[in-house]
């Protein structure tokens, strides 16, 4: 790991809000209203948006999507409410978001604020307030964020898609270094497809890191970094991956048009890939009480210029269809 650490976040408020353990005062007399089951399929009410993140609070089982055009951030309910979280201010474009439910924070990719930089933002989930950002080109000279995780101790790990690195970023202290970076990871493109969605092995062992092209899975080491392999895949090929989510022991990686699964060997340096289609236009997922929820965005045609074919939705994939 580089163990270069610049202070890069600011406040935006006095002092961070702070979420203490409530006690539970519901009357032991009454029978809680049993939960509203996560329906298949959430159709999100904007006809613009670009809706490229998505991300879900197990605590009030929210979905979260974020929007490339307008840069607002939308929250669906299990049954289907949807209400502005951040409203759509042209400040940027919103891109990756993660949900720390434990310490309520909404993490979200920012690229071009005001015009200019990139940075990842962090949202107090149960009063909306912006309460830090932190500015990656204080990292690394025009640093940006595709995609993020979070550990268990709430450290984020963000990829760039332009320059060939991976960010640490701690809410706790306001620093941020690089800590990971490898040639392997250059964007051959130049048009920043280089690495996109993150995720951490179930044992928390390492990451596993999307290139988008050429497509590739990284193995990168934790808590150091400094052991990265690439992962060696089998069975069907990969598309270009987008986003990643763990699910029950398998990756997964959406593409365009299709989730593929990757299912690894006991250290994840292999995996045997199995590609199912899916409807076009897909980004990325995230792993919603059991099942793996992915969100249509239009990325593709909103860069192209092309039609976007609408609604834009989150939705279930069929794990059956992937086989045991």
């Amino acid at each position: 790991m580089r163990t270069n650490t610049f202070l890069i976040a600011c406040a935006a408020a006095t002092a961070m809000a702070v979420t203490a353990a409530c006690s539970d005062t519901s009357n032991s007399n009454e029978t809680a209203a049993p939960l509203v089951p996560l329906s298949e399929r959430y159709t999100l009410s904007s006809p613009d948006s670009i809706p490229e993140g998505v991300a879900f609070d197990p605590k009030e089982r929210m979905f979260y999507a974020t929007s490339l055009q307008g840069g607002g951030i939308v929250r669906i309910d299990a049954e289907g409410r949807e209400s502005v979280f951040h409203p759509a201010d042209n400040r940027a474009l919103v891109g990756g978001t993660k949900v720390d439910a434990e310490r309520r924070l909404l993490w979200a990719c920012a690229q071009q604020v005001d015009g200019g930089d990139s940075r990842v933002w962090l949202f107090d989930l149960n009063t909306a307030e912006l309460t830090m950002e932190f500015f990656l080109g204080a990292i690394f000279a025009n640093g940006a964020c595709n995609d993020l995780v979070l550990d268990s101790a709430g450290i984020a790990y963000v990829t760039d898609p332009a320059n060939p690195n991976i960010y640490r970023l701690d809410a706790a202290t306001g620093t941020g270094a690089i800590f990971a970076t490898d040639p392997r990871f250059t964007d051959i493109t130049g048009l920043s497809l280089g690495l996109n969605g993150i995720d951490i092995t179930a044992d928390g062992s390492a990451l596993i890191v999307a290139k988008f092209a050429l497509p590739t899975l990284f193995r990168v080491s934790l808590p150091d970094g400094d052991t990265i392999a690439t992962v060696a895949l089998s069975g069907d090929t990969l598309p270009s991956p987008d986003g990643l989510a763990m699910l029950a022991g398998d990756l997964y990686a959406v593409s365009g048009s299709s989730v593929s699964r990757v299912r690894p060997n006991e250290d994840f340096s292999a995996g045997q890939v199995v590609n199912v289609p899916q409807i076009s236009g897909l980004s990325t997922a995230t792993v919603a009480e059991s099942g793996l929820y992915v969100i249509k965005s239009e990325v593709v045609n909103f860069v192209l210029m092309l039609p976007l074919e609408i609604p834009f939705e989150i939705f279930r994939v069929d794990l059956d269809a992937f086989g045991p």
